[in-house]
């Protein structure tokens, strides 16, 4: 335990956990945490930072970060230190821990109370400032901004008056509102989608035989996955090259928990399509849609988002459909509702954070608007590359 001196409410205290077998210990108290974020549970859960952690964790140092009010951990900042490249220069960053596998990144706090949370965060990040000096940059990126997530990191961010700078990440579509059938759902789709997909259904049907399954239980992951992974095989996402079994470590735990919902259009009982759903709290988070590229003509991931979407409006009586990650053209078709990402970069006081500071925050975007600086920079980076 860390009793800073440096707070002004001495009731508070840290403790940094920086070792995996400390991590472990954490699961009753993470997930107690946790579950107060509601739909956001799957993904800030004590199973979703293990999971991610045996997959991905490799150089970086551990920096998990608990905050204490007397002896109970009110929040939770599971951080990552690792080396990066960053406008030319290697600095040492703080990072969420997450990559492009996770929906959203965030903290986790015992409240929903927006002052508290803010006050909290701000005593984290007063910690970084004051106690840690072996950090150039903090990068709070995937920050959610609905549910006044990203305005809680905001406000604590501008309560300690570092440096910092606002990003925008990603897109995030969705659809919010189901209270109808799956076939009201359908009929609600743009006439071309509808369309497609009763036209592809009708040509792979006239060619064979079609048909829908989906997997939900323990006992046949598995067998499955392999199937899940057969069809990623023949995608143009085999490419990837990244977490080759995060997904099946993801779908033991997520079937465990009757999250999975794990999706296969079958041609002559051979996959030619499969998504990788999580159901959970009255939401759909469709984390992977992969389909073959030998049937791309019969587009069977539409035929397939069809059949998932009318499954878990009919069985699950999901409330909201969560396309999580991008902008792609396609998921707006099914989720016509966009939300953002949102990052903050903090930048600590010393020379490099200094040096990140101005020119991020004040060189950058006058050379932005500069059309003479910005083709000389093109110039530049043309040259060496």
């Amino acid at each position: 335990m860390i009793n800073t001196s440096n707070l002004s409410d001495k009731q508070y205290s840290f403790q940094v956990v920086d070792d995996l077998q400390e991590f472990e210990k954490l699961r009753d108290v993470w997930d107690t945490l946790a579950a107060k974020h509601d739909s956001y549970f799957p993904f800030l859960c004590f199973d979703w930072f293990r999971i991610w952690l045996k997959n991905f964790f490799n150089r970086e140092q551990l920096f998990v970060l608990l905050l204490y009010y007397e002896r109970t951990i009110v929040a939770i900042a599971p951080f990552l230190i690792k080396t990066v490249r960053l406008q030319g220069l290697s600095v040492r960053a703080i990072d969420l821990i997450g990559n492009i596998y996770s929906p959203f990144r965030y903290f986790l706090f015992h409240t929903h109370d927006k002052g508290e949370m803010e006050h909290h965060l701000s005593l984290i990040v007063s910690f970084l400032r004051a106690n840690r000096r072996d950090w150039d940059i903090t990068m709070l990126n995937g920050i959610p901004e609905e549910n006044s997530c990203y305005e809680v990191v905001r406000g604590a961010i501008k309560k300690t008056a570092m440096q910092h700078r606002e990003i925008p990440c990603y897109g995030d579509w969705y659809l919010d509102g189901i209270e109808y059938t799956a076939d009201q759902y359908f009929m609600n789709l743009p006439n071309k989608v509808r369309k497609d997909i009763l036209y592809c259904k009708r040509r792979l049907q006239n060619t064979g035989n079609v048909s829908f399954k989906l997997i939900t239980d323990r006992e046949s992951v598995d067998y499955y996955m392999n199937l899940y992974y057969e069809v990623y095989s023949r995608s143009w996402q085999k490419k990837e090259g990244i977490g080759p079994n995060f997904h099946r470590d993801l779908a033991h735990v997520a079937s465990e928990k009757n999250w999975l919902r794990l999706g296969f259009l079958m041609f002559n009982d051979c996959p030619i399509s499969t998504q990788f759903w999580i159901s959970s709290n009255e939401t759909a988070f469709i984390l992977k849609t992969i389909y073959d590229q030998n049937y791309k003509k019969y587009s069977p991931g539409k035929v397939l988002t069809m059949e998932m979407i009318r499954h878990i409006i009919t069985n699950d009586n999901v409330r909201v459909i969560d396309y999580i990650h991008g902008d792609e053209q396609y998921k707006q078709d099914w989720t016509p509702k966009r939300r953002e990402r949102k990052g903050l970069h903090l930048y600590n006081n010393n020379l490099k954070g200094r040096y990140l500071a101005f020119l991020n925050n004040q060189v950058l975007p006058i050379a932005r608007k500069n059309k003479y600086l910005k083709r000389t920079k093109e110039t530049i980076a043309n040259y060496l590359k």
